[in-house]
C-alpha cells in the first residue's frame, strides 16, 4: 500500500510563516509515532512531506520503501501535497481542526478517490465548531457544560460556582484556553476584547474534576476504547496548558473500561461519520463524565498506545478497514505509560 502519511504544521504548508513550537513538538512526536508504527507493517511504502526547516526523520532516510518530499517554499507545497495525492493508495493526516483547516484537507482527498484512513468530512465540520458539538451532544442525552458564544454573554450568561473556561470555537487542545475564577473576573476580560474574538469564542462552565481523556478506534458501527488517559492540565495565571498525559492512567474504580464504552457508543450514534482513532476530552465529577471536546483525529495520547497494550495502533486500523471491528486481536493490557510533552 502507497501511503501518504500528512502532518500540518510540520508539512511546509507554514513554511513561510513562523512555526508554532508546542503545535509543531506535538505534531512532530505524534508523526514519529505513527511512522514507526507504519514502517512496522510490511505492507506500507511511506511518502509525506516536511518543512526544510525541521531535521530529517531517520525512518524515512534509512528505508528505501519510503520516502520524504522537502518543502523550501510556499509556491512548492500545494504541487508536492497534489503528487503526493496522486501517488497515494490511501491517506492519513494529522492536521488541527482550527479553522477548518482538517475538514478541508480530509475533503481533498475524497475528491481525489482516495481512501481515507479518518473520519468524514461532515463529522469534522460538527466537532470543529465547539458550540454546535456541544448543542448536539446535548439533545442525544450526552453529559456537556452549559456554553455559550462569548459575543452573546450579556444576554445567555449562566452561573458557575467553580469559574469558566473561554476558549476559541474551532480551537484544538488548550491552545488559548483561559480559566476564570468568577463573572466578574471574567466580564472584566470580555470587555478589552474585540467583537471579532468575541464571535469566535467559548464560554463554557468550569467543572472542577478529573481531567481526562477517551482514545477510541471507530469504525461505520462498532467502536473500541484503547485508553482512558489521565489529562496533564497546569494553569499558569489564567491559561491552561496541556503538558501530556498518562495513557490508561485513569483506574477502573474512578471510570470503568465500560463505562467508557457505554459513553464511545453514544457519541458514535450522535455523530455518524467518526471513522479511525477519535479522542474524547471528558471531565469525570459526581459520578459523571462530562465531555469537553470530541478530537476527530489521531491525539497526543497515540504515542504511548503501543507500549500501553502490546499491540501496533495502526496494525488494529488496517485490520479494521481491511476485515471489520470483529477481526481485531482481544486486548490483553492496558498499562499506564506516561507522557510528556
Amino acid at each position: 500500500m502507497k501511503l501518504f502519511i500528512y502532518e500540518h504544521i510540520t508539512s511546509g504548508a507554514l513554511v513561510d510563516q513562523t512555526l508554532p513550537d508546542s503545535l509543531a513538538q506535538e505534531g512532530d512526536v505524534m508523526l514519529s509515532a505513527i511512522l514507526q508504527d507504519c514502517h512496522a507493517l510490511k505492507q506500507c511504502e511511506i511518502f509525506m512531506l516536511r518543512d526544510v526547516r525541521l531535521p530529517a526523520i531517520s525512518i524515512i532516510d534509512l528505508d528505501t520503501r519510503h520516502y520524504c518530499h522537502w518543502v523550501s517554499f510556499s509556491s512548492d507545497f500545494q504541487h508536492l501535497w497534489e503528487q503526493c495525492l496522486d501517488d497515494a493508495d490511501a491517506v492519513f493526516i494529522i492536521a488541527p481542526e482550527t479553522g477548518n483547516v482538517l475538514t478541508q484537507l480530509q475533503q481533498q482527498v475524497l475528491n481525489a478517490n482516495k481512501i481515507i484512513l479518518g473520519c468524514l468530512p461532515t463529522s469534522i465540520a460538527l466537532t470543529t465548531n465547539k458550540l454546535a458539538c456541544d448543542q448536539h451532544l446535548a439533545k442525544h442525552d450526552v453529559a456537556t457544560p452549559q456554553s455559550s458564544i462569548a459575543s452573546n454573554w450579556s444576554q445567555q450568561k449562566f452561573e458557575s460556582a467553580d469559574g469558566y473556561i473561554m476558549k476559541p470555537i474551532d480551537g484544538a487542545g488548550c491552545i488559548d484556553t483561559l480559566r476564570f475564577d468568577s463573572g466578574a473576573d471574567l466580564e472584566h476580560y470580555l470587555a478589552q476584547q474585540t467583537t471579532d474574538i468575541l464571535s469566535h469564542a467559548l464560554i463554557q462552565k468550569y467543572i472542577t474534576g478529573i481531567p481526562a481523556s477517551l482514545s477510541l478506534l471507530m469504525s461505520a458501527y462498532d467502536c473500541i476504547v484503547l485508553a482512558t488517559n489521565r489529562q496533564k492540565i497546569v494553569r499558569k495565571k489564567n491559561k491552561l496548558i496541556f503538558n501530556g498525559c498518562i495513557v490508561n492512567g485513569i483506574e477502573q474504580h474512578v471510570f470503568s473500561l465500560s463505562q467508557a464504552t457505554e459513553l464511545a457508543i453514544q457519541i458514535q450514534r450522535a455523530i455518524p461519520g467518526l471513522w479511525g482513532f477519535v479522542g474524547v476530552d471528558i471531565v469525570l465529577a459526581n459520578k459523571q463524565a462530562y465531555v469537553i471536546d470530541i478530537n476527530p483525529r489521531l491525539t497526543t495520547s497515540y504515542i504511548g498506545l503501543q507500549q500501553s497494550l502490546a499491540l501496533n495502533p495502526m496494525s488494529l486500523l488496517f485490520t479494521m478497514q481491511e476485515e471489520g471491528m470483529a477481526a481485531l486481536p482481544n486486548i490483553g493490557q492496558r498499562q499506564q505509560v506516561e507522557i510528556t510533552l
